[in-house]
């Protein structure tokens, strides 16, 4: 393993998290919070970043493998989630605690340990950031820094799998910039709004991070409830659902590649809300009534199918039909190369079609069949590493579910 060339990379992001470590500083100035929580995580990442990179010089690019790459990501990820915790723990939070709700940031994941109210504007702020940047830092922020065109392909192609994308093929970065791009603009265009339908600008920017990047951090404990406005309600589902389809497919678009609104994936995304949708609407209207039904049913199905976990009101009460099709549909999740969470749409796509091709085999031997994607036969390591995802996700679910329940919590919590 290019020790090396992991400990480069660490530098690099490090480098680059460092500086935007000092947005929660300068609002912790103009809030009159601790600054000086933040400007320490400054210098230990700044300082953590120049000794990685001045350590790290001279690696050999020639001897990097694809495991070193994936590696980079894995050790990346660990490094900004412990540095991350550090305000937390600063501001008095437990160790352990400051992590989990660093990593849960970081990894969009949305589950918290802290009450919102009870904590400082600088530090919630901390937290929508990091969301916002798990969100576009899954899709892009290694595509940007790995200086090698042919490992930053190994990782969009982990990314975006067997996607429609342009003809002609720009280099790996410039089309992460321009991903990026579109993520900032969809990000303070939605600010915007919500600014414009009365949240405040701090609430605007908190719940533009979090929604855009599929996370689901809020300033309230009520989650979006707390607002009571179906317009605001209808704008967050808007830009969640942008945030759970494929970055590539807005890059095509870009690139008048109009074929690419036809991808098998987006497709089948829009089927699952629109069926999930309906489906939980007509299970909830006899408790809600056809216009509440609509309103509760299509914005918490899109919350939860982008693995967003915003609230509108308490489906723990909905009927337990209703919160299987929402089980469903989280378990699922957003398109491939998104920053929604799941098992990706694309995967469950190939896992279904597969299996259905084996069990055509079992009853004809003699036939030959084939996965298709659309007009392309996805091929057998394809296949094979969508399997392996699936098992890997099925086992990390069971232990999850196991340690959950012998630590005292009932089926349904251990479950969600």
């Amino acid at each position: 393993m290019n020790y090396r060339y992991i400990e480069n990379i660490a530098g690099q992001v490090l480098f680059v998290f460092s500086f935007l470590v000092l947005f929660p500083a300068i609002s912790a100035l103009f809030y009159g919070d601790r600054a000086d929580f933040f400007i320490l995580t400054f210098f230990v990442s700044l300082s953590l970043s120049l000794l990685f990179i001045f350590h790290s010089r001279g690696y050999l690019i020639s001897s990097i493998e694809d495991s070193d790459v994936y590696s980079a990501v894995a050790v990346v990820w660990l490094l900004i989630s412990l540095i991350g915790a550090i305000p937390f723990a600063l501001y008095g939070l437990d160790p352990i605690d400051s992590v989990f709700e660093s990593m849960s940031g970081f990894t969009t994941t949305g589950a918290t340990v802290i009450v919102p109210e009870n904590w400082p504007k600088s530090i919630l702020l901390w937290r929508s950031l990091m969301q916002w940047i798990g969100g576009i830092g899954i899709v892009v922020v290694f595509l940007i820094f790995f200086p090698q065109e042919r490992k930053s392909s190994t990782l969009l192609e982990a990314e975006y799998p067997v996607v429609v994308l342009p003809k002609v093929r720009p280099k790996i970065r410039d089309m992460a910039i321009l991903i990026f791009q579109v993520y900032l603009i969809l990000t303070l265009l939605e600010v915007a709004i919500l600014y414009a339908l009365g949240l405040n600008l701090f609430e605007a920017v908190n719940h533009a991070f979090t929604s855009i990047s599929t996370a689901g951090f809020s300033t309230h404990s009520q989650s979006i409830a707390h607002f009571h406005d179906v317009r605001v309600e209808a704008v967050l589902a808007f830009f969640c659902a942008l945030g759970g389809t494929n970055f590539a497919l807005i890059y095509a678009l870009y690139h008048r590649e109009i074929r690419a609104i036809a991808d098998v994936e987006f497709r089948n995304y829009l089927i699952f809300l629109f069926a999930g949708i309906l489906i939980v609407m007509v299970l909830n209207s006899p408790k809600f009534g056809i216009l509440d039904s609509l309103r509760y049913s299509a914005f918490q199905v899109i919350f939860l199918a982008t693995t967003t976990g915003y609230t509108i009101c308490d489906y723990d009460t909905w009927s337990d039909a209703a919160k299987i099709v929402l089980l469903l549909l989280v378990t699922i999740g957003g398109c491939s190369g998104s920053t929604a969470g799941g098992l990706k749409v694309i995967r469950v796509i190939i896992l279904l079609k597969y299996t259905f091709s084996q069990v055509f085999k079992l009853v004809d031997p003699r036939s030959v069949r084939v996965v298709r994607y659309g007009n392309a036969v996805i091929t057998e390591k394809h296949v094979s590493d969508v399997v392996a995802f699936f098992v890997i996700y099925l086992f990390a679910f069971i232990t999850s579910l196991l340690l959950l329940s012998l630590s005292g919590y009932d089926m349904q919590t251990s479950i969600s």
